[in-house]
């Protein structure tokens, strides 16, 4: 081993850089001892200072490493959603000045009522008992019903920032899933249907109509029908089709004469028939 000088002011870091053949410049840093002062820098950060180290990054992503951002908030963050979904409308129609931009602006805090915070504890208690109802049909789960389940039985007040798009749906889906029950309970969803489509002409009652908002901004006009035996018939039809407000008219007829093709559809055990590709007959 090389002999190496100590003094009172030499480092342990100065140590076992001389040690690895390292020599210290103290403008260039350190440098190797064969090598050009600009080639192969070492930087040592000290237990003290890895904070100034701006170039270190502890929660580099990979397959095996995820970074998520959480929001720890004083009231439950499904309240919070629902305070927003009542305030919507009123700041659509410019019937107030408040206007809240995200989830966790201090605007929902200050509005939110105790109504707000019952009807939030009641869409997890519907949501809650659904999805057990599903668990328990062994009923496959998309990832929306994954995520769903993860937030509905977590903490409330401490949630992933990648929830908040499906918290700030929820009350909307609640009210579509508690109109579409009580729609099917006077609707025979035990029908045998074919699982191959066929071409038809059916007359159809109208029965509702909900508008779907997804991803993106693109929303769905969703129209349900029933045929003489009560099975339901749904047709989607994209709500920026320019045509939609004319079949919106013909809709509000006491029935409809409509052909084309026919596929049996299931959701959650519901049996529904799906109008594809139809056209209207007179």
């Amino acid at each position: 081993m090389a002999n190496i000088k100590l003094n009172s002011n030499t480092t342990l870091s100065q140590i076992a850089a001389r040690q690895a053949g390292i020599l210290t410049n103290p403008v260039l840093g350190a440098v190797g001892s064969n090598h050009s002062p600009f080639a192969n820098t070492i930087s040592i950060t000290g237990p003290n200072n890895y904070s100034n180290d701006l170039t270190l990054d502890w929660f580099a992503q990979s397959n095996n490493v995820k970074k998520y951002e959480v929001f720890e908030t004083t009231e439950d963050v499904l309240a919070l959603s629902v305070t927003w979904h009542r305030l919507r409308p009123l700041v659509n129609q410019g019937l107030t000045a408040i206007k809240p931009t995200r989830l966790t602006d201090e605007i929902l805090f200050n509005e939110m009522t105790q109504e707000d915070r019952d009807r939030a504890n009641d869409i997890r208690d519907y949501y809650s008992k659904k999805l057990m109802m599903l668990t328990l049909k062994e009923q496959p789960f998309t990832n929306y019903r994954k995520d769903l389940s993860t937030f509905i039985h977590g903490n409330s007040k401490l949630v992933k920032e990648e929830m908040m798009p499906l918290i700030y749906r929820l009350p909307e889906f609640y009210d579509y899933d508690i109109e579409t029950d009580v729609m099917f309970r006077d609707l025979n969803t035990r029908f045998e249907g074919a699982q191959i489509a066929y071409q038809r002409t059916v007359e159809l009652t109208p029965i509702k109509k909900f508008t779907i908002n997804h991803k993106h901004g693109k929303r769905t006009a969703e129209y349900w029908l029933k045929d003489e035996r009560s099975i339901p018939y749904k047709i989607d039809i994209d709500g920026k089709n320019e045509l939609l407000h004319l079949w919106d008219t013909y809709f509000e007829k006491e029935s409809v004469k409509l052909h084309g093709a026919i596929k049996y559809t299931e959701r959650d055990g519901i049996g529904f028939n799906k109008l594809i590709k139809w056209t209207i007959e007179h």
